[in-house]
């Protein structure tokens, strides 16, 4: 349950660096940010897809 909620928290951080990484016009850390924030919204979607169920 923890790392469901730190999953979260890292996701919202990600989002918040890919804003700051814009402002910075930098196309390899857009990208790199981008493909990380998209693989952490994938696992927050599994996680709220499943329930939050501990294995």
């Amino acid at each position: 349950m923890l790392m469901n909620i730190l999953m979260f928290v890292f996701t919202i951080f990600v989002a918040w660096g890919l804003r700051n990484v814009a402002k910075q016009k930098n196309k390899f850390a857009m990208a790199f940010t981008g493909v990380a924030l998209a693989v952490c919204i994938f696992a927050d979607v599994l996680i709220v897809a499943t329930g939050f169920a501990v294995p």
